[in-house]
């Protein structure tokens, strides 16, 4: 017990008094960087079975959601545009929506699947034999007298991991938790196991057959503020699938969620998949209330359960042993951080495979921090390739030649420096926000809840997330703390959404393909291909935005310019919200707007005003508005002075598409306003490129900017003196080159 509260020992004061309870927390068992990797790389290497492209087939250079391309990094020329700097977008597979929460599932899958491996291993070759020729007779192909022919040489031909995830899922039921989006992938997944064949001795089989897998998904109930209509009917729809394989389980409040849902697992003996990664404390608590509520309708006790077998089979799954009828929790449940390591690893695959950048940051939406606290792992564990296994080096090498190959002479943060920020929605500041001490000044959270996705806060009982961002915290890692997390809110949100959709729709317009349809084809090719992202889905594209807008490095014209160089207007833009085109329409998005505050209401107002503008108009304000902005840049930069000279690659987390896509009949007339000026509207895009170079030219400013960083090397007690004389130094050089622009321009729109 912590004597937190006295100023010396109290001998009288002790814990003898207490019971210990049956649930304790352990913790024998903590994730080394080796485990999180392996269970990663087992992640990928399910997704490839399921039909995903390997991380090296692909860099992103076709088009969105072409389960052929490969690569999830895609080059940003409409955001680049926008904040003159090189912007990509990082997606998740199309196989999944592109949602990050199919990286999340293939994770908490690939933790079991790893284990249960490993136990195949370790079986002699006559009970692995065994093993094989059981779930071959379940497959209904081989007559009994083909199985008792196969020799074991024979039998190695049947994948390990084929075995282990038949095995795991195919008899035992998963019970998650979600607000949506990771019910969703984990269905996704099972039915892909369903869909996916076996060849073995001339004969095809499914791995999984049509009544094979369960899944049980704890949902937010459509009454619940925090849950939208356009969820619930998509959830319902995989609930009605046949064959039948999901169940839904719906609650009202996040506090009923995780101990429901781990009530359910306990009952049926299958797995708890979280859609927050646990702490080994978390994991007691919710033992300890889920226990004691079943023990509680059976009129028992917590130890009477142990005799349940589906109850010790679950416990089993959560890496709990039981002693003298008591439960030791020995580990968390993590892996779905290591699966979220995967977007950020293939990030690094591509980038080094393109080999153009030394400097790479990358924003991330956060809620609990899952994705953000497992790029930050990513990031740590890359930095410092001596934490890994050898065998465990040698599985990255396979999966991820070109890391492997950097990592033979090179370091990360040293010859590719990174730095990682986290975005959290401003209506939803009780989770990571305040743990990191984040203050937003500028902005309320209006009457929106937060959105489905971004609205998790973890129980205060030891929080994994946060103790992974304060590691890299306190090593002066790629996530420094408060100074790189940031707030989006529901105002900007929905221009993220429409520069999102505008990036790939001016993409798709422009791919060869394209031209090639006829013209009752070319709708058909949009809705394929161009695809709008659910709210939670843009709020990194969102916080970056807001970032630069509130540090004054960016104008709203730029904003405005981008939307209208796609063809939104006025009218066209309140359609792609889901509202009326008419004042009423209007009238409820700057309402809305202005709940946020004066600076979002006032941002709103003018967005949609400049919508209404000519295309020339306000591309002549744009350009003088981006002049400023590029000298601003130098002096307020979003990254630390050494990573930001080196003009860094700018990664932007797109985190899935579950939401009402735009009709057939709004494409339509975006294509109407597009088509006239397609070639003109490209060139225009293309000058984004050479906005973002131009960020980065050698110039007075940019140049005593290096120098006073190169300066800034080992100077111990010094360098707090120096930045203040860098900062001095460069706002004089800006405000130099900002009276020069003011006298040379008149007004653009003469």
């Amino acid at each position: 017990m912590r004597n937190a509260y006295f100023h010396g020992k109290i001998p009288d004061i002790t814990a003898d008094f207490l019971n210990e309870g049956s649930v304790l927390a352990r913790g024998r068992r903590k994730a080394t960087a080796s485990d999180s990797v392996d269970v990663a790389l087992m992640a990928m290497r399910l997704a490839v079975r399921l039909g995903v492209r390997p991380p090296a087939a692909g860099d992103g250079g076709g088009l969105p959601y072409d389960e052929e391309a490969g690569g999830i990094s895609f080059e940003s020329p409409l955001l680049s545009l926008v904040a003159g700097k090189p912007l990509r977008v990082l997606r998740g597979w199309p196989q999944f929506e592109s949602c990050v929460k199919g990286f999340n599932s293939l994770g908490l899958m690939a933790e079991h699947v790893v284990g249960e491996t490993r136990r195949l291993r370790e079986l002699d070759a006559e009970s692995l034999g065994r093993e094989k020729r059981a779930f071959l007779s379940t497959r209904k192909v081989f007559a009994p007298a083909e199985l008792e022919a196969l020799t074991v040489g024979d039998l190695t031909e049947l994948s390990l991991v084929d075995l282990a995830l038949w095995n795991c899922f195919a008899r035992r039921t998963i019970v998650c938790s979600t607000s949506s989006n990771m019910g969703i992938s984990l269905h996704r997944a099972l039915r892909s196991l369903q869909r996916t064949s076996v060849s073995l001795f001339k004969k095809t089989f499914p791995l999984f057959a049509p009544d094979e897998g369960g899944l049980v998904i704890w949902c937010p109930d459509e009454n619940a503020d925090f849950m939208n209509k356009e969820k619930s009917r998509l959830l319902r729809a995989l609930a009605s699938e046949q064959p039948a394989l999901t169940t839904l389980r719906t609650y009202i409040n996040r506090q009923q969620r995780d101990p429901g849902a781990l009530r359910d697992a306990l009952l049926c003996g299958g797995y708890f998949f979280p859609t927050n990664p646990l702490s080994v404390e978390e994991v007691q608590n919710l033992l300890f209330v889920s226990l004691n509520q079943i023990a509680a309708e059976r009129k028992a006790e917590v130890p009477d359960l142990l005799r349940d077998e589906k109850i010790r089979t679950a416990l089993a799954s959560l890496g709990c042993e039981i002693e003298r009828e008591k439960i030791l929790v020995d580990a968390g449940v993590e892996g779905g951080i290591s699966g979220l390591m995967l977007p950020y690893l293939i990030m690094l695959e591509e980038a080094l495979g393109r080999g153009e950048s030394r400097a790479l940051s990358a924003w991330n939406q956060a809620s609990i921090g899952a994705a953000l606290a497992a790029a930050v792992r990513a990031d740590g564990i890359v930095r410092d390739p001596s934490v890994l296994s050898e065998r465990t080096r040698g599985e990255l090498n396979s999966l991820f030649p070109n890391i492997s190959r950097f990592l033979d002479d090179r370091r990360l943060g040293r010859d590719l420096k990174t730095s990682i920020h986290g975005v959290f929605d401003v209506a939803n500041l009780q989770s990571l926000a305040q743990l990191l001490g984040v203050v937003v000044e500028r902005h309320l959270s209006g009457r929106g809840t937060a959105y489905v996705g971004l609205g998790s806060s973890s129980y205060s009982n030891g929080n994994r997330c946060y103790e992974i961002l304060r590691e890299s915290i306190e090593a002066r890692g790629a996530f420094r703390g408060r100074a790189d997390f940031h707030p989006a809110t529901h105002t900007l949100n929905p221009f993220s959404q429409a520069l999102i959709y505008g990036e790939d729709f001016l993409r798709a317009v422009a791919h060869p393909s394209f031209a090639q349809k006829p013209e009752s084809a070319r709708v058909g090719f949009i809705r394929a291909h161009v695809k709008k992202p659910e709210p939670a889905g843009a709020a990194a594209v969102a916080g970056y935005l807001l970032a630069r807008l509130d540090n004054g490095t960016l104008s709203i014209v730029e904003i405005a310019y981008a939307l209208r160089l796609v063809g939104f207007t006025k009218p066209l833009f309140l359609e792609f919200c889901g509202l009326r085109t008419d004042g009423q329409g209007l009238n409820q998005f700057l309402q809305e707007s202005y709940e946020e505050g004066v600076y979002m209401g006032d941002l709103a107002k003018n967005i949609l005003l400049m919508l209404d503008w000519s295309l020339e108009k306000i591309e002549r304000r744009s350009a003088a508005e981006r002049a400023h902005s590029a000298l601003k840049c130098r002096l307020h930069p979003l990254d630390e002075p050494e990573i930001d000279n080196l003009n860094p690659e700018i990664h932007l987390y797109l985190t899935g598409d579950n939401t009402a896509q735009p009709s057939d009949e709004f494409i339509g007339r975006l294509l109407a306003v597009q088509s006239p000026d397609a070639q003109a509207s490209r060139r225009r895009l293309e000058s984004g490129a050479a906005a973002a170079l131009e960020s980065a030219r050698l110039d007075r400013i940019a140049l005593t900017s290096r120098a006073f960083t190169f300066a800034l090397k080992g100077l111990g007690s010094l360098e707090d003196a120096v930045r203040r004389l860098m900062k001095t130094t460069l706002s004089r050089q800006v405000a130099s080159e900002t009276r020069k622009l003011d006298g040379n321009g008149s007004d653009p729109d003469r």
